[in-house]
């Protein structure tokens, strides 16, 4: 569910970006879905032992 709820704002933040801020819209969109997946990952105590050290 997580997955989708991101993606689903990276498509509209995307879609109303790209119109109005053109290519750099897209690459501050997904800095923040990584910066996102990275805060949920690493609260996960499994998550992050693989990927947060």
């Amino acid at each position: 569910v997580f997955l989708l709820v991101v993606l689903a704002t990276a498509v509209v933040s995307f879609s109303s970006g790209r119109a109005s801020h053109g290519r750099n819209a897209a690459a501050k969109v997904f800095d923040r879905i990584a910066l996102i997946a990275t805060r949920e990952c690493c609260a996960n105590p499994q998550c992050w032992a693989k990927n947060c050290r």
